[in-house]
């Protein structure tokens, strides 16, 4: 299976110093983080984890 153009989880800004890692498939934000790096981190492992589900 390819991969998708887009990542399901994407990071997203919800206010200064509060990022969230947003499901663009369920529209749900979770995964609070006070940094852009350590939701991006979250972000990544969480469509790595998604790609090996996907692939079984």
């Amino acid at each position: 299976m390819s991969a998708p153009s887009q990542p399901r989880f994407v990071v997203e800004k919800h206010g200064p110093g509060a990022y969230y890692v947003f499901d663009t498939i369920s529209g749900v934000s979770r995964h609070p983080s006070f940094t852009r790096r350590g939701a991006e981190k979250t972000a990544d492992r969480k469509n790595a984890e998604q790609a090996t589900k996907e692939n079984r």
